[in-house]
């Protein structure tokens, strides 16, 4: 699912199977930085459930492209 926030910036918002396991992905798609856990810049960040990356989202002001 593609999400934007306020200043135009988009990411890809995706569950996906890593190890068996059930995961969800927050990936940059215009090249902005998406922070860590320790603040650190990356491209990509992986959430074990649903609510945690659902909170992540909310917190940086994404939300779904009508």
């Amino acid at each position: 699912m593609k999400m934007i926030n306020e200043i135009g910036q988009a990411i890809y918002f995706n569950p996906v199977e890593k190890h068996g396991k059930l995961r969800y992905v927050v990936l940059s798609a215009d090249g902005q930085p998406i922070t860590g856990r320790d603040r650190q810049k990356r491209q990509s960040r992986t959430f074990s459930q649903e609510h945690q990356a659902e909170a992540y989202l909310k917190r940086n002001g994404y939300r779904a492209e009508c």
